[in-house]
């Protein structure tokens, strides 16, 4: 436990806890005891203040980072558990001690020497323990160990190692020293560091009474503070500040000794020979070694103690037990002031405050009254078929709400429950407290696409269109009063609103609609909204039918309908003629396979003789077949180059429409 105790410490919600550490003391060494999983934040944020006239901070030591194994293992003297004394003497060996032995009853001899070592004798079938000295004198001298006595180590770096052993053996792994070292001095000093710290916490009570219209009213909010000590002392008198927000934070490791691995050189033989000078070179051996207390015993509060009478909707007091707005708001003070810091709101308690070990408190921080308003909100994806009544009111608190639950009684009944977000000043809060099951919601939702626009990118026709989702919420209201439901639907900016009135209010996220329903009736409210879609359809694979139906839904003017008929005549005319050009390989194919059977034909038949008459018809179809491949392949060629300057001219044609040439 450090001698210098806590005088304030901050809180924040993330984890980590800012503490002041403040006394007097005329010592030279001030002893800080940390946990191990606080040392790497300690050493990242400890700073040390000697505010006493000549006293000065010399240092800041700690332990080498081993465990105590390690440690104990770098130390020339080890001792176990048992048989301390052998364990000692033997680890002395060689080493200079003064030696106190009882060789007579009542009568102790010195001797001074090094110790040789220690072994068992064995004496008439009785095995003791002798211990070895080579003395000053040169004498070998044993003893039984058992008459030592007392000694002394004149060695003096076996007298430290004996002290480091006691010293590490003293120590728990858990827990990690910090020394301050100081000049001798009278001294007042204040230290402060960041530790890990348990997040602190706010609870709310929410205690309102409606006015006549029974859709406003007036609510005291109240907000309690509880937090931890996880400190291994007692806190008395401490100044603590909680704080809203979240500032960055992180561990960095500190603690831990490393020693990178380095490039092991060789010594070199200095002999010299041929000197030359190599072609230059550049190189790099790079190597990778690696972001307060509250005394609860005065502070506490208690919800009214039900009474036997029950209504359908909560618990009824009894007329002496009724807890009004009026008397909450005077039997508990707030403790706290509210201090806006940048990103952090700090809620500083005035009052000093004491908290055991391994105990809790709670504070009140926050006592205000607000105007509210009742509300129905309905969210399909936060609860279906059913809207929440909620309070609305605004943070006219002046101050900022961090997180935390709350609950409510409304004219001395408990209403229910809720969350407290994280709400700056002026902004509004919900707090979401009950269900209404006499209101019943059901969705129901479509699709439909109705045409934007037709637009020309390069070689593409690009087809807009709007897609439009309609959803109708039927909202049925079973009670026996007319009610405001507030729609609430999640909408993302790229969509618009189409064909539905304009929200009545809008967060971040979502878009509100007041929906009035009339008792034991149903009415429908439609949301509609739509966003752009496209489809992109290459121009020369275009249709006639899918461009005739374009214009006939008037989605095309009359020239670019004529622009896009006449590019798809060409393509049309490129196509025929792209059939015939196929149908002409067709017949050269034949015409190849014909021949190789004609030239077959004409091998086999004689040149003279009765086969002569039937080559020379061979002979004949052979040079008709020639002629016809001639033929082709002149019709090919042409029909080719009409393709290609066919092709040329859609080319042209998408161009221009491209960029709006008629």
């Amino acid at each position: 436990m450090t001698n210098l105790p806590v005088r304030e410490m901050v809180l924040y919600k993330h984890g980590v806890g800012y503490f002041v550490r403040g006394g007097t003391t005329d010592e030279t060494t001030v002893a800080l005891t940390f946990r191990s999983d606080e040392i790497n934040d300690v050493l990242k944020s400890l700073a040390v203040f000697d505010q006493a006239e000549g006293g000065q901070v010399l240092g800041v030591h700690y332990q080498t980072p081993m465990d105590k194994a390690a440690r104990l293992a770098t130390s020339s003297i080890k001792l176990s558990h048992k048989g301390t004394l052998t364990d000692l003497v033997r680890d002395l060996r060689g080493r200079q001690v003064t030696m106190h032995f009882e060789t007579h009853p009542g009568r102790l001899e010195p001797v001074t020497g090094r110790v040789v070592g220690i072994e068992d004798i064995i004496e008439e079938d009785v095995m003791e323990r002798h211990l070895t000295l080579l003395a000053d004198d040169g004498q070998v001298r044993v003893f039984p160990l058992y008459t030592l006595r007392h000694f002394n180590i004149e060695d003096d770096q076996s007298g430290h190692d004996l002290s480091y052993f006691l010293d590490t053996s003293m120590t728990e792994d858990d827990r990690r020293v910090v020394n301050v070292r100081l000049n001798e001095a009278e001294h007042d000093l204040l230290v402060t560091y960041v530790a890990p710290s348990p997040t602190w916490r706010v609870s709310y009570r929410v205690v309102a009474e409606t006015n006549e219209d029974g859709n406003t009213g007036k609510a005291l909010l109240q907000g309690w503070g509880l937090f931890d000590n996880r400190l291994e002392e007692d806190l008395n008198d401490v100044r603590v500040t909680l704080v809203a927000g979240q500032p960055i934070s992180f561990i960095y490791d500190l603690y831990a000794s490393r020693i990178p691995q380095r490039k092991t050189i060789r010594d070199e033989a200095r002999v010299t020979g041929p000197v030359e000078f190599a072609a230059e070179a550049a190189f790099m051996d790079a190597m990778a070694d690696e972001p307060v207390a509250y005394e609860s015993a005065d502070i506490n509060i208690a919800p009214p103690a039900p009474a036997a009478e029950k209504r359908a909707h909560g618990f009824t007091a009894s007329a002496s037990q009724q807890l009004t707005r009026s008397a909450a708001a005077s039997s508990t003070k707030t403790a706290a002031e509210g201090k806006a810091t940048g990103e952090t709101f700090q809620y500083i308690v005035t009052t000093p405050v004491s908290v055991k070990r391994g105990e809790s408190a709670m504070v009140p921080i926050i006592g205000a009254e607000v105007d509210y308003e009742r509300e129905l909100l309905y969210n399909r994806n936060k609860l279906a078929d059913h809207p929440v009544a909620a309070l609305r009111f605004t943070n006219s608190t002046g101050l900022t709400l961090e997180r935390g639950p709350v609950t409510l009684v409304e004219d001395n009944d408990y209403r229910g429950e809720a969350i407290v977000p994280f709400t700056k000043e002026d902004n509004t809060v919900y707090l979401p407290y009950a269900v209404e099951l006499g209101v019943n919601i059901k969705e129901e939702s479509g699709t439909r696409y109705e045409h934007h626009a037709l637009n020309i990118e390069g070689e593409f026709l690009i087809e807009q269109q709007y897609a439009i989702t309609t959803l109708t919420y039927t909202i049925e209201n079973t009670t026996d009063k007319a009610k405001t439901v507030t729609v609430e639907r999640v909408l993302d900016n790229a969509v618009d609103l189409y064909e539905t009135r304009d929200p009545d209010a809008v967060t971040l996220n979502e878009k509100r609609w007041h929906v009035p329903v009339d008792a034991r009736r149903t009415t429908e409210f439609p949301v509609s909204w739509r966003y752009i879609t496209s489809n992109r359809h290459r121009i020369r694979n275009l249709s006639f039918q899918q461009v005739q139906r374009w214009a006939e839904k008037r989605y095309l003017d009359q020239d670019l309908f004529e622009d896009l008929s006449e590019l798809l005549k060409t393509k049309q005319f490129i196509d025929k003629t792209a059939k015939q050009v196929e149908k002409t390989k067709k017949e050269r194919g034949d015409i190849y396979q014909r021949q190789e059977q004609l030239r077959a034909n004409l091998g086999a038949l004689n040149p003279t003789g009765k086969e002569a008459p039937l080559r020379d018809r061979v002979l004949k179809q052979l040079e008709e077949t020639q002629d016809r491949l001639e033929a082709i392949d002149k019709e090919l060629s042409a029909g080719e180059r009409t393709i290609a300057e066919a092709e040329k001219q859609v080319e042209q044609q998408i161009r221009q429409l491209a960029e709006g040439v008629r």
